[in-house]
């Protein structure tokens, strides 16, 4: 990652935190840490283990066109390995660093495994969005102008997730594929000579790649465990918040909670570092009318939590891939296109 980059982010990471811990008494925070039950900590981290189960299954069904049979050690390791690279580092690196280490171990091509991500991130947002959806028709929730921005997000958003589904598909198709050649290859005389010919191909088998090459049965599945994966989530927030005194939700209030947070996550600071912290503040104050304090209380446990097993469980499976992390240093060095291949 270039150093402005870096800087750009780590400043953004500083501004949240601020933003976020300004005004605020650490005494009352322990205070009400005090209070907690350990079985809702508890839950919360035994609850990630069928979460992670259930991504590294999914994962498994969404790369079955390039290889069928994937062993889910394989997809369990890596898929643990890219959530600690993602959490310790800055920039999201996990998300290329795990799609191409596991292409290396199983012999398929990194432009497929790395599309795989892409659909991934569509059906957790599509997901995250249906559930949104259907918490704001069924009219639960009391009008508050945070849910009306979350109200205004899904609407806009879910369409767009759909028209972007179809765009692939259609890009994909044997009528219209010869177009999207052509209209690759006349982006990509933008481009110095000397990278034009590789990149183009590069994007390409990148585009192919992302066709969902699968049957109605396959996609069903797909979308039951995206569907499966967000409900333990969503079950395991709300058990979280039952431990304090001064959040008392039920469950489906839960949901908008998760999409504020589902938002907050895609800005990439290491280990989500003052974005998930000011996004739980904000949608906790701003949705039900938690105190502040309370609000930072459960925040700051939710979000030690939430790194806690995905960067102990990562570190294992990094240990048991017998990887170094010298290939951190080098996935860094490597540009994006050059990762394809």
């Amino acid at each position: 990652m270039k150093l402005w980059k870096l800087l750009l982010i780590s400043a953004l990471s500083v501004f949240f935190i601020w933003l976020f811990i300004n005004r605020i008494n650490f005494n009352e925070i322990k205070s009400i840490w005090r209070t907690i039950p350990v079985r809702y900590p508890l839950m919360f981290v035994l609850l990630s283990l069928p979460q992670f189960y259930v991504r590294s299954y999914r994962w498994g069904l969404l790369l079955k066109p390039f290889k069928k049979r994937i062993a889910f050690r394989s997809l369990w390791n890596f898929s643990l390995i890219g959530f600690m690279i993602s959490y310790l580092l800055p920039g999201r690196l996990g998300e290329i660093a795990r799609p191409v280490m596991l292409a290396e171990k199983e012999k398929i091509k990194k432009s497929q495994a790395i599309a795989t991500i892409i659909n991934e991130r569509l059906f957790d947002l599509l997901t995250v969005l249906l559930l949104l959806v259907l918490y704001l028709v069924s009219g639960l929730g009391k009008p508050s102008p945070v849910l009306i921005k979350l109200k205004t997000m899904a609407f806009l958003l879910l369409p767009l997730v759909f028209l972007i589904f179809l765009v692939i598909t259609l890009a994909n198709s044997e009528k219209f594929f010869p177009k999207t050649e052509k209209l690759i290859h006349w982006l990509s005389r933008i481009l110095p000579s000397r990278f034009r010919t590789k990149t183009r191909a590069a994007v390409v088998h990148f585009v192919k790649a992302l066709h969902l090459n699968l049957d109605w049965v396959s996609l069903a599945k797909v979308f039951f465990f995206s569907l499966l994966h967000w409900s333990i989530i969503i079950v395991s927030y709300w058990l979280l918040m039952q431990g304090f005194a001064g959040i008392g939700l039920d469950l489906p209030s839960t949901i908008p909670f998760l999409a504020v947070i589902f938002v907050a996550a895609a800005i990439p600071t290491p280990g989500m570092a003052g974005s998930l912290d000011l996004a739980s503040k904000y949608a906790l104050v701003g949705l039900f009318g938690v105190t502040a304090k309370t609000a930072v209380a459960f925040t700051l446990l939710f979000h030690f939590l939430i790194l806690l097993p995905p960067i102990v469980l990562g570190l294992i499976a990094f240990w048991s891939e017998g990887l170094s992390f010298k290939i951190i240093g080098q996935l860094r060095n490597k540009n994006e296109l050059s990762a394809m291949h």
